[in-house]
């Protein structure tokens, strides 16, 4: 784990980036990295993430007790949440990219299994329930989800990238952007073509390879992303009885 004062560092630089690339305005956002001895070096409230400098920096514990600094942010709940669910985590971005954040306030999960390199390195970003920022519901609402997944998009909010480190966490959250750009042209060029369920084995396989955990099964395109809708003899009768009443 990194030493506080090269954590604060690496905070500071990253909240420049993010500022300067558009992907947080002024206030927005909010940032942390795990250190030793269970602190949590994290962005304050009310500060300009372009514009941080070290002594601006909270130290807390892992409970959010502030142990040096000012104020936290007060979605500092969420970061520890993650952090309790994911002990191989080491650092959390918290950002508004803005295409991303359409798909998020959208209700609607990047296409799934549409390029390759986002297979293999994000494996597919779901959308986690709505929680009101700033309170425990959002912390409750990335709970399940990010113990399948490194990055997800807030419904109605913004996004969260993880990582092992706080590069790679900023990284993901470039990735997450740049593959919701992506995505939007090809909607408005007629709709994503899937990779279909061999490729994504196999950009699975390539995923184990450098260590990372394989590629969750709801990443996998499903039949109805070919038009193609399967049911059980049961749901099918089911449906029909369903059917039958309503026109009675």
């Amino acid at each position: 784990m990194p030493q506080e004062a090269d954590a604060g560092a690496a905070l500071i630089a990253a909240g420049r980036r993010l500022y300067e690339r558009h992907l947080i305005a002024s206030y927005e956002g909010n940032l942390s990295v795990r250190l030793e001895a269970g602190r949590i070096v994290t962005t304050p409230s009310g500060v300009h993430k372009g514009r941080l400098a070290l002594e601006d920096l909270v130290l807390t514990d892992m409970q959010g007790r502030p142990l040096r600094g000012g104020t936290p942010s007060s979605e500092l709940p969420m970061h520890l949440a993650i952090y309790e669910e994911r002990p191989d985590l080491g650092a959390i971005v918290h950002a508004h990219p803005p295409v991303a954040t359409g798909y998020a306030v959208a209700g609607r999960m990047l296409p799934t299994a549409a390029l390759a390199e986002v297979v293999t390195m994000l494996g597919c970003v779901p959308v986690a329930p709505y929680g009101t920022p700033s309170t425990a519901e959002l912390a409750d609402a990335v709970r399940e989800p990010i113990r399948q997944f490194d990055v997800l998009l807030l419904a109605n909010h913004g996004a969260v990238a993880t990582g092992r480190d706080l590069e790679q966490a900023e990284e993901r959250m470039y990735q997450l952007e740049h593959f919701a750009q992506i995505a939007l042209v090809s909607e408005l060029l007629g709709g994503p073509r899937s990779l279909g369920p061999e490729e994504v084995a196999r950009l699975s396989q390539l995923r184990e390879r450098t260590g990372q955990p394989p590629v969750p099964p709801v990443c996998y395109p499903s039949a109805t992303e070919s038009g193609t809708i399967t049911l059980t003899y049961e749901e099918l009768v089911a449906l029909i009885a369903d059917a039958v009443r309503q026109l009675r």
